[in-house]
C-alpha cells in the first residue's frame, strides 16, 4: 500500500490572520481581456478561471509552458519520461504518484497527487515517515498548479489558504509576498533538478502509479 505524503492543512499564523482583515485578491477577480488574449496570469492575484485552466490544456506546447510555473513544467517532463502521463489532460486523471531515486543520493524524488494537492519535493525518510527537504504543495485547479505552501526541515512558507472550507476557491486568500518567495525558490529548485538530471538513466523509480480515468 503506498504513503502518500502527509497532507496537513497549516494553522492560519498571525501573519495569515492579519491577511483576512485584508485579504488577499480572490482567485475569481481576474482581468477577463488578459485572459481572452492568452497572456500569462499574475500568479499573486491567484489561480486563474476554470475556463482558462482548461484552454490552456488545448494550447501548442510551447504556448502553455509560458502559462505555467516552472516547477509544474519539470515535473511534467519528468512524468513523461517514466510514463506516468503522455498528454497534458492525463493530469486530470484522478490520483498518481512517482517516487525516484539517484544512486548514492539520500533523499528520494517523490512528485504525486492527491486530491486536489500536489507534491513534488525530495524526502528524506526517518522510519516509514517521509520528512520534507524541502517539498513543494500546489493546488492543482484544472491542470494548472498554484503556490499553497513550502515544507521544509523546520519550517512552512504558506503562500495561499483557504479561510471557508477546504477546497472552496471562493475563499482561498493570497498571500503576496509568500508567493513571490515560493516563485524564487521552486526556480533554484528546478535548477538543482536539471543539474541533477532526475530524468536520466541511472535513475531508479521506486514506486510508481498511475492515473485513472
Amino acid at each position: 500500500m503506498v504513503e502518500y505524503p502527509e497532507i496537513e492543512i497549516p494553522p492560519v499564523s498571525k501573519e495569515n490572520q492579519n491577511s483576512e482583515d485584508k485579504p488577499g485578491k480572490n482567485y475569481e477577480k481576474k482581468d477577463e481581456e488578459q485572459e481572452k488574449q492568452g497572456k500569462e496570469p499574475d500568479i499573486r492575484s491567484g489561480p486563474p478561471s476554470e475556463e482558462f485552466c482548461i484552454s490552456c490544456l488545448n494550447m501548442p506546447e510551447e504556448q502553455r509552458k509560458t502559462m505555467l510555473l516552472e516547477i509544474q513544467q519539470a515535473a511534467e517532463k519528468i512524468l513523461k519520461a517514466y510514463k506516468v502521463i503522455k498528454e497534458p489532460e492525463d493530469l486530470l486523471k484522478g490520483e498518481w504518484f512517482l517516487k525516484l531515486q539517484k544512486p548514492e543520493f539520500e533523499k528520494k524524488l517523490v512528485i504525486a497527487k492527491s486530491g486536489e494537492e500536489v507534491f513534488i519535493g525530495f524526502y528524506t525518510y526517518s522510519g516509514e515517515t517521509p520528512v520534507p527537504d524541502p517539498n513543494f504543495v500546489l493546488l492543482s485547479q484544472y491542470g494548472f498548479w498554484y503556490p499553497q505552501r513550502i515544507e521544509e526541515k523546520f519550517e512552512e512558507t504558506v503562500a495561499s489558504f483557504f479561510t471557508g472550507a477546504y477546497g472552496d476557491y471562493d475563499f482561498l486568500n493570497i498571500v503576496p509576498e509568500a508567493v513571490e518567495k515560493f516563485q524564487a525558490f521552486q526556480r533554484d529548485f528546478v535548477k538543482m533538478l536539471e543539474d541533477q538530471e532526475w530524468d536520466g538513466q541511472d535513475v531508479e523509480v521506486i514506486e510508481k502509479i498511475m492515473p485513472k480515468d
